[in-house]
Parts: C-alpha cells; sequence; structure tokens
C-alpha cells in the first residue's frame, strides 16, 4: 500500500536539529539580549512608537515561555499583556474585530498578544476534516485591519512558533500529567492536535497572510531556548529599524502597503447631495401624521431587530445647524432606551488622539440587537481635520480607504449601518445662525467657531463632495437628506430607518 505523500508546504518546514543551544550559549546570548531590548522600550516610548508583538503557535509551541521571558526584560509600566481566548459573551456580541481593537496600544506602548486574530480565533469557524480553507472575505479583513494599523504607524512583528509533530507530543503528553496545567487545556484540544490537517491549514494560512508591511516570522521551536533567542533577534531587530526611522523622521514605506488610488475623483464636481430638491417641505398637520405612523412602526423594528439580533448603526453628519440634534431627538423618542445608546463626537481627548483615530468609536459600537446612534462620527477625519490642516494629505487621502475597510468590515459581521448627511444651502444655515444668536434658548448653540466655519463654506463644499463620493459604497451608502425643512427632513429620516430595517429583516 502506497502512503500518501504529505503537501508541500510553503512556510513551515522541518525542525533542523542545528537549532538547539546549550545553557551556557543561551545564557551569554540571551542576557544581552534582554539588556538591549529593554533599552529599546524606552527608546520606542520617547519617539512615540505603537508596536503590538502578535504570538501564533501550535499547542505546546512555548509562547507562555516567551511571554515570561519579556516580562523579565520590558519595563512592566510600558507594555500590556492580552492571552487571547475563545470569545466570551460579551466579545460574541460585538465585531469580531472589536476585543482586538480596543486593545490596540496607544504611541509608546507596547501590546502583547499571546495568540489574536487567527490561531484558534480561526479554527474555531473550520471544520479541518473538510478540508477547507480560510474564506477569502475574511482573510481580506484581517489584511485590511493590519493596513490601517501599520498605514498609521503602529510597528506589527507576528511571530509563529512552529513545532515538530514529536516534540508537540511530547510536550502534550507532560502537559496532561500535570495538575498544575491540566485546568488549561483547551476541553476540545483533540480538534486541534491531528498535525497533518492543522499543519496544511495554519501553513496555507500563513501563507495568504504574510504581506510586506505585516509578514510573519517562522520560529523553530522544538528548543526552546533555541526559540526564545530567536524571537528575540527578531523583536529586536524590528523595534530598533522602527525607531530608527521614526527618530530620523523616514516614511515606514517598508511596512506600508503600496498605495491604491480610489476609483472616485478627488476633484471636487458637485456631487449627489448637491443635487437634492431643497424646496421639498411638509405642513405641520402631515408631518404630525406621518411622524406618529413611522414612530410606531420605527418601535416595533426594533424589537425585530433585537429578535434577529441585528446591531444597527445611525450615523449624522452635516452642515452646522442642518438638524442632526432635532433629527436623532425624533428617532429616539419612539425608541426604548435599553436598547440604544447615542454617541456625541467632539475633538479627541489626549488619549484618544495618542490611538489610531477610528480606536475611540470601538467602544462604542452596538452589541448584536442593538443601536448605537453617532452624533459626528470617524467622518471627522475627511472633513475638519482635514480643512484644519490637522493632519496631511497622504493622511486624509488613506482614510477614504481605511473608512471604507471598516464599514465594510461592520457590514460583513452582520451590522445595518446607515450613514445620513443632512443637507442645506447657505441662506438657510445663516437664516438659523441668526435665530439662535437672538432666541436666549439656543444661543448656547451657536459659538464663534461655527460663524468661522461658515467663513469657509466653499472649501467644506468641496471636502463634502469629496467625501460623499468616495465613501458611499455599496456596504454603506450615504443618504443624503434635504433639510431646509425641518418636518421634511425629521419624516424622511425615519422612513429611511424603516424601510432600512424592513429590507433587512424582509418582514413588512
Amino acid at each position: 500500500m502506497v502512503r500518501d505523500e504529505e503537501p508541500p508546504l510553503l512556510v513551515l518546514s522541518d525542525h533542523d536539529p542545528a537549532h538547539h543551544l546549550d545553557d551556557k550559549e543561551y545564557h551569554s546570548i540571551h542576557e544581552s539580549q534582554r539588556r538591549t531590548l529593554g533599552a529599546l522600550q524606552r527608546r520606542a516610548r520617547d519617539s512615540g512608537l505603537p508596536v503590538i508583538f502578535l504570538f501564533e503557535g501550535g499547542y505546546g509551541a512555548g509562547i507562555a515561555t516567551l511571554v515570561k521571558e519579556l516580562n523579565r526584560s520590558l519595563d512592566p509600566r510600558g507594555f500590556s499583556y492580552y492571552p487571547i481566548f475563545a470569545p466570551g459573551p460579551l466579545a460574541r456580541e460585538h465585531h469580531f474585530f472589536w476585543r482586538f481593537w480596543i486593545r490596540t496600544p496607544e504611541k509608546g506602548r507596547i501590546a502583547i498578544f499571546d495568540r489574536g486574530w487567527y490561531s484558534r480565533t480561526i479554527l474555531d469557524r473550520m471544520d479541518l476534516r473538510s478540508g477547507e480553507r480560510v474564506p477569502e472575505p475574511l482573510l481580506s479583513e484581517i489584511h485590511a485591519f493590519e493596513r490601517t494599523l501599520t498605514d498609521s504607524g503602529v510597528l506589527l512583528v507576528k511571530l509563529y512558533l512552529h513545532l515538530s509533530k514529536k516534540e508537540q507530543k511530547q510536550r502534550l503528553r507532560k502537559i496532561r500529567k500535570d495538575p498544575l496545567t491540566m485546568d488549561h487545556i483547551d476541553p476540545d484540544l483533540d480538534r486541534y492536535i491531528r498535525y497533518r490537517d492543522y499543519l496544511t491549514f495554519i501553513d496555507d494560512t500563513l501563507a495568504r497572510t504574510s504581506p510586506a508591511f505585516s509578514p510573519w516570522h517562522i520560529i523553530d521551536a522544538d528548543d526552546r531556548q533555541y526559540a526564545v533567542v530567536n524571537a528575540f533577534e527578531i523583536l529586536i531587530r524590528e523595534l530598533g529599524n522602527s525607531i530608527e526611522r521614526a527618530d530620523r523622521g523616514i516614511p515606514d514605506t517598508a511596512h506600508q502597503a503600496p498605495g491604491r488610488k480610489s476609483k472616485k475623483s478627488f476633484s471636487g464636481e458637485p456631487g449627489d447631495h448637491e443635487k437634492v430638491d431643497l424646496s421639498l417641505a411638509l405642513g405641520r398637520q402631515e408631518y404630525d401624521e406621518r411622524m406618529a405612523d413611522l414612530g410606531k412602526e420605527l418601535a416595533e423594528c426594533q424589537v425585530q431587530l433585537y429578535r434577529e439580533k441585528i446591531p444597527l448603526i445611525l450615523l449624522f453628519e452635516g452642515w452646522d445647524a442642518a438638524g442632526k440634534g432635532g433629527n436623532i431627538m425624533r428617532v429616539t423618542r419612539y425608541l426604548n432606551p435599553r436598547g440604544y445608546t447615542v454617541y456625541p463626537v467632539g475633538p479627541p481627548g489626549e488619549r484618544e488622539a495618542a490611538h489610531h483615530y477610528l480606536w475611540r468609536f470601538m467602544p462604542a459600537l452596538p452589541e448584536r440587537g442593538h443601536i448605537t446612534i453617532f452624533d459626528r462620527s470617524w467622518y471627522g477625519r475627511v472633513l475638519v481635520e482635514r480643512v484644519e490642516s490637522l493632519i496631511t494629505r497622504e493622511e486624509w487621502q488613506r482614510a477614504y480607504r481605511e473608512i471604507n475597510d471598516f464599514e465594510r468590515s461592520l457590514s460583513n459581521d452582520g451590522a445595518l449601518l446607515l450613514k445620513f448627511w443632512l443637507h442645506i444651502d447657505a441662506d438657510e444655515q445663516l437664516r438659523r445662525f441668526r435665530e439662535r444668536e437672538q432666541d436666549p434658548e439656543k444661543q448656547w448653540k451657536i459659538t464663534a467657531e461655527d460663524w468661522r466655519n461658515r467663513a469657509r463654506w466653499n472649501e467644506y463644499e468641496q471636502v463634502v463632495s469629496q467625501m460623499i463620493s468616495c465613501t458611499s459604497t455599496e456596504d454603506a451608502p450615504w443618504i443624503v437628506i434635504p433639510a431646509n425643512d425641518k418636518y421634511y427632513s425629521r419624516v424622511q429620516t425615519l422612513q429611511s430607518i424603516v424601510d432600512a430595517i424592513h429590507k433587512r429583516t424582509g418582514d413588512r
């Protein structure tokens, strides 16, 4: 009987017996490594470099040993350690990347992920016996997530600790015999230790998730001491190189994705929002009747969303005084307050500014079946931050792609995302500004900042056109609401929400 040949491995290779260090060699090399890595941590802090060390590997590969050595080498005040297990109840109620996004480091800190968005996170979704591969859409989301981080200046170092079949068998035997480690064994362990299936699957996944900006580094982990020294050597080299580039002000192009031009134009030509009929209006009686009907329907829709565990994200942008607050008040008037949150967005605080600009929105994303309403949003990146020159041209152009990737990921994870642009003309804005100044109960709504922004109307008009053109996608199209008449605006907003929910749930 002819034995089936092992499939060729693209990334992983057999254990090399030469990859061995005795105690004397190990200590002479590693003590120097520990001091060097500690010094680099301090330089990374001073340079404001955010760092992620991501460790993956088979069962018993020695990730815990590596983390222990990092604990001995790094200042605990400057790093956070995250052991990643199967998602708990809270993580299961959120977007797939939610629990990783909220743990990304601020500038100058290191985040250590003991496994992450690979490994068992993916394997829990797969049936290795069927020979299936990781679906391309999931890999595309991982690719986009890592690209978003690295493009913004995060150093992401991914290490995979690879064991031979013989060594893994010996280590698992010891683990099972040790009463101190028995409780840490995954109850579904047998599913992941069919070495041939597991190895082929992981090798394929590593090969497909090793782009230039976040490549995998494979560690031969059969000899623990060799694995630690090899891992430290990689961490020191990658961290040192990034610090040097940061200190010299050199863009980290080696770790960034190649530029990809948007299919949309940056010309600033009139967009769809400028073509809406701003003369549309409703009388008070028709407004009251339609709002009553739509309000009742919206309340029923909220129940349906909860039953079907569909998270709803409502995002409101628009001109100053366009009526965002009034529309949000009319939406929430009909909702059960236990099932929604309103998240007003202002300038980022000091801690928020130390992270990627999308980071501060992650905690506000709704659980499945719940609703989050954003009063302004991540679009500040390509609106006020761009106009006020708070970011570079390269950063706001890149943000279009990052936002589209982010919203596509939300949609793929089951969220219903509705983006509203409330559109008024300059004359109507001026009328409302003056009305606010004259009304003692509304004077708090008008500030010198509002008048300063109005003076740049033409500049904002161009920026808004580009934003809508570049970020109105099949996954998350912009809904432009004519808002010169507040009654019409509110009715159209509720109608759009109700229609979208009915379309998703298929229940009229």
